[in-house]
C-alpha cells in the first residue's frame, strides 16, 4: 500500500494535515512565499496527495533548457543541492504532439524526492522561480464505488420470446429493470423508469467501431459475457515484454494498468504485474463494463446497452485500470490519470467512462484557469480535442463522470466541469437515489439503483457482470453466481450514459451523419424524460433494515440534470425525428401544425414493432388537424404520415404530383410531459 498524505486548504494557506512526517513545522515558509504558492497552485489540496512527489509546469524557456541538455541548470535553480528526480509527467510520445503542446502537456514535469521533505515548504520554494508557471500536488483520485457487490442467486429465467417483446435471450435480463422496467421488479417500481433501450435496439444495438475506455478497476478479461467485447490492441503481442506497436506502452493488449506501472529508461511504460488485474476488490470495473457492453443475445448472463445483437456487433471495451485492491483503495494519482487520458486518446477510444473524481467542489472562476489548468484536466482536454477524434461520426471525444455518492448539493470534480457529462442516479421509481449528488455541475440522470430495505432482496440495485470466483462456465458456488452481481451508485448510473452515447455514435454512423461533441451532448441532454413533476413529498432512504432517512424530494427539483436519459428519444434526435410523449391509457391528440401542414390529406403507416411496443388499441386517425392515438403499454415507436402535392386532379396517373412524408416518434409513459418544451 502506498504512503498517504492528507492535505487541506484554508484561506489560501497550505498546511499538511497528516503525513509520513511527524515533525512538520507549519512556519517553515515565509508569508511572501506562501502568497506566491497560492498564485501558482492549481488542482486544489483536498483529499490525499502522494508524499515525495510534486507536479510542475515549467515555462517554455525552461522546457527548452531541459530538452537541450541544460537540465542540471534548471534543477539547480529550483532545488539547489537537494536530491531529486525530474521527468516528463507524460513520459511517452504523444500521438498528436501539436494538440499536446496546445494544452500545455509537454510543459508538465513530475518531481520525486525523499518522503521526509515537507511538501508545502518545497512547493513554496520552487514557486519563487519565474521558470515555474504552475504547481500541483500529485493527489490520489477517489473511487466512486459501491460498498459491496451482491452475488446473484441462481435462478435463470429467459425473458426472450415472451409477450414482453424483449429481443434477446440473455437469461438474467428479466432482473435488469434499468434496461427495461415493466414495473414488476418491485411493488413500488414505475414502468418506464429505465434507460429506454428496448425500443432503441430496434434501430441500433452498438458497433465495434465505438471504443469505450473504462477508467476503473481492471476488467475481467476471461468473463463469459465480456471477453468477446474487449478492445484488443492488434499491434501488440500479448505478454512478450515488448512495445511491439511503438506506442510507448509494453504489453497493452486489452489496455493498460496505470496504477501498477513503471517508466523505463527509454521512456516506455511497463506494467509491474502482467496485464490488467481484475481479481482484487469488488469487481467494480467489470460491473461498469457489463452495463455498457456485455454481449447481448448469446444465451448467457445479462444484456447491456450497446452489446450488439449476438453477431459480434457490439461496442469494444478498453481497460484503463486506475484502481486496485478492495473497493479501489489503491488508486492512481493525478499524473497517472493524465497518462491514462492521453493513452485513451492516442489508442482509439471515443468515450471515457469515469466513475471517479475528487470529493470536493472545484469551480473555475475565470479564463486564467485554462492557462494554469491541473495536469489531469489538460490531459482531459487533450482527450476531448476534436483533432484527436477517434470515430468518424463524432468530432471530438466524450468523457462521462459520476456525480458522486455523498448526497452533496453539487457534482464532484472533474464531472462538474462544463466540458464533460456528470451523471446523477435514479432508483426504479424514477426518483433520485438517496446517496446521489445533485445540483451545480450535474448534467443528466440515469438508473443507479438503490436498496429498498428488504434484507436479501437486491433486485432494485443494478445487475451486471462481476469479477467472479469461479472458472468461466462454472454456474455457481453454494447457490450464488459471482459472475453476475448487484451493485448501486452513481458509478452504475454513469455507464448508462456512456452506453447510450455509444448507441448514438453507432447510429449516427449508420445514418452517415457526423456531429461535433457539443452537438451530440446537446441532443442527449435535450432528449430526456422530465422527472421534476415527481419531486413532491418525501422518500425513504434506507441505511439498514431498521434505519432510514426521510428525504424531502423538493430539494432535487431541477437539480438532477436535464432529466432522465431516454435512449430511444436520443436516437430520434440523431435522426431528426420529433418525439411526442403520451400517457398510457389516455387518448392523446397531437397537434400536427407543429410538425407538418395540418390541412393536407395524409395516409398513416405504423410498423408492427412500433404498434406492439406502444400497445395501440387501433389505428391512429387524423381529425381536424390532430393525430389521435391511444397507447396501452409503456414503449416507443414511429408513425409515418404520407401525402403528395402538385398532383393534377384531372390526370388519372397523377402527373405533376410529388410525394412526401413526415415521421413522428411516439413515446408512451405512465405520465406525459414535454420536459419543459424539449422535443
Amino acid at each position: 500500500m502506498r504512503d498517504r498524505l492528507a492535505l487541506s486548504f484554508l484561506a489560501m494557506i497550505v498546511a499538511v494535515a497528516t503525513s509520513c512526517v511527524q515533525d512538520f513545522n507549519e512556519d517553515g515558509t515565509t508569508s511572501q512565499s506562501r502568497n506566491t504558492l497560492a498564485d501558482k497552485l492549481v488542482g486544489g489540496t483536498d483529499g490525499e496527495a502522494a508524499p515525495g512527489s510534486l507536479l510542475l509546469k515549467l515555462d517554455q524557456a525552461a522546457v527548452r533548457m531541459m530538452e537541450d541538455g541544460q537540465a542540471s541548470d534548471v534543477i539547480g535553480e529550483l532545488f539547489g543541492d537537494m536530491q531529486v528526480s525530474i521527468t516528463k509527467a507524460i513520459p511517452v510520445r504523444f500521438g498528436n504532439p501539436e494538440a499536446a503542446s496546445r494544452h500545455g502537456l509537454d510543459r508538465w514535469y513530475k518531481v520525486e524526492f525523499d518522503c521526509d521533505v515537507r511538501l508545502n515548504a518545497l512547493a513554496s520554494r520552487v514557486a519563487e522561480s519565474p521558470k515555474v508557471s504552475a504547481i500541483q500536488y500529485n493527489r490520489y483520485v477517489t473511487h466512486v464505488a459501491s460498498v459491496e457487490a451482491y452475488p446473484l442467486e441462481v435462478e435463470p429465467v429467459t425473458k426472450g420470446g415472451t409477450d414482453s417483446g424483449y429481443p434477446f435471450d440473455d437469461p438474467y435480463a428479466h432482473l435488469q429493470w434499468n434496461l427495461y422496467n415493466d414495473g414488476s421488479i418491485h411493488s413500488e417500481a414505475v414502468a418506464g423508469a429505465d434507460a429506454g433501450v428496448k425500443d432503441a435496439w430496434r434501430l441500433c444495438a452498438g458497433d465495434p467501431s465505438v471504443v469505450v475506455a473504462i477508467f476503473d478497476m481492471g476488467l475481467n478479461t476471461i468473463h463469459e459475457d465480456l471477453r468477446k467485447a474487449l478492445w484488443v490492441n492488434d499491434g501488440e503481442v500479448r505478454g512478450n515484454g515488448k512495445d511491439d506497436d511503438g506506442n510507448g506502452f509494453i504489453d497493452d493488449y486489452y489496455g493498460f494498468n496505470f496504477y501498477d506501472c513503471t517508466t523505463l529508461e527509454d521512456n516506455t511504460v511497463k506494467m509491474i504485474r502482467e496485464g490488467v488485474d481484475h481479481t482484487k476488490g469488488s469487481g467494480h470495473g467489470t460491473h461498469v463494463a457489463g452495463i455498457i457492453g456485455a454481449i447481448n443475445n448469446n444465451g448467457k448472463g445479462v444484456s447491456s446497452i450497446a452489446g450488439g445483437t449476438g453477431n459480434d456487433d457490439g461496442v469494444r471495451l478498453m481497460s484503463c485500470q486506475t484502481f486496485y485492491g478492495q473497493d479501489g483503495g489503491d488508486k492512481c494519482t493525478d499524473a497517472e490519470i493524465a497518462l491514462a487520458f492521453t493513452y485513451a486518446a492516442d489508442n482509439g477510444a471515443c468515450i471515457a467512462q469515469c466513475s471517479w473524481g475528487h470529493t470536493s467542489e472545484i469551480l473555475r472562476e475565470d479564463e486564467a484557469y485554462i492557462e494554469t489548468a491541473p495536469l489531469e484536466y489538460a490531459a482531459l482536454l487533450y482527450f476531448l480535442d476534436p483533432e484527436n477524434s477517434n470515430h468518424k461520426a463524432l468530432k471530438g471525444n466524450i468523457a462521462v463522470f459520476s456525480a458522486g455518492n455523498q448526497n452533496y448539493p453539487y457534482s464532484i470534480y472533474p464531472g462538474s466541469f462544463e466540458d464533460v457529462i456528470s451523471v446523477t442516479a435514479l432508483d426504479c421509481r424514477y426518483l433520485p437515489a438517496g446517496y446521489s449528488n445533485h445540483g451545480p455541475g450535474c448534467k443528466i440522470a440515469a438508473p443507479g439503483g438503490e436498496w429498498l430495505g428488504v434484507q436479501g432482496d437486491y433486485t432494485t440495485m443494478i445487475l451486471s457482470t462481476g469479477k467472479g470466483t469461479e472458472s468461466p462456465g462454472t454456474p455457481s458456488i453454494s447457490g450464488l453466481n459471482h459472475q453476475y452481481v448487484f451493485m448501486y451508485g452513481t458509478s452504475m448510473a454513469c455507464p448508462h450514459i456512456s452506453g447510450v452515447l455509444a448507441l448514438g455514435i453507432a447510429y449516427a454512423d449508420r445514418l452517415g451523419k457526423t456531429f461535433t461533441r457539443e452537438q451530440m451532448t446537446s441532443m442527449l441532454l435535450t432528449s430526456t424524460d422530465d422527472i421534476d413533476h415527481l419531486m413532491t413529498g418525501t422518500k425513504k432512504f434506507y441505511e439498514s433494515t431498521t434505519t432510514y432517512t426521510d428525504l424531502p424530494l423538493e430539494q432535487y427539483k431541477g437539480q438532477m440534470g436535464t432529466g432522465a436519459v431516454n435512449a430511444w428519444r436520443f436516437l430520434m434526435a440523431i435522426e431528426g425525428t420529433p418525439s411526442v410523449m403520451v400517457a398510457v391509457g389516455e387518448k392523446t391528440s397531437i397537434d400536427l401544425s407543429r410538425y407538418c401542414s395540418p390541412s393536407a390529406t395524409y395516409s398513416i403507416d405504423i410498423d408492427e414493432a412500433s404498434s406492439t411496443s406502444l400497445g395501440l388499441t387501433g389505428a391512429p386517425v387524423i381529425k381536424d388537424g390532430f393525430l389521435e392515438v391511444e397507447c396501452t403499454k409503456v414503449g416507443a415507436g414511429k408513425i409515418t404520415l404520407s401525402s403528395s402535392v402538385g398532383k393534377d386532379p384531372e390526370k388519372e396517373d397523377g402527373i405533376g404530383g410529388m410525394s412526401y412524408s413526415r415521421e413522428i416518434s411516439i413515446i408512451s409513459r405512465p405520465f406525459a410531459t414535454q420536459n419543459g418544451g424539449w422535443l
